[in-house]
């Protein structure tokens, strides 16, 4: 996992531990915020993240002769 992932799954659990705990300069509407534009930054990933998945047939590499050969889907 990429550490954008981990950073998007721990930064809100740590500012609502941090709100809960009674941190002061979180307002609710701060942490709101910040809620918010850590959404659009997940969807942005989740939308730009997609394009570049694989979709197809896996085909490992495999050896041809003596050199190794990559997988290309036919």
């Amino acid at each position: 996992m990429r550490y954008a992932d981990v950073a998007l799954f721990m930064i809100p659990a740590g500012l609502l531990l941090a709100w809960l705990l009674g941190v002061r300069g979180l307002s609710r509407r701060g942490v709101l915020a910040i809620l918010l534009l850590l959404a659009g930054l997940g969807g942005t990933l989740l939308l730009l993240g997609n394009e570049r998945s694989f979709n197809g047939r896996y085909v490992p590499a495999h050896l041809q002769g003596d050199s190794v050969v990559s997988g290309h889907a036919t």
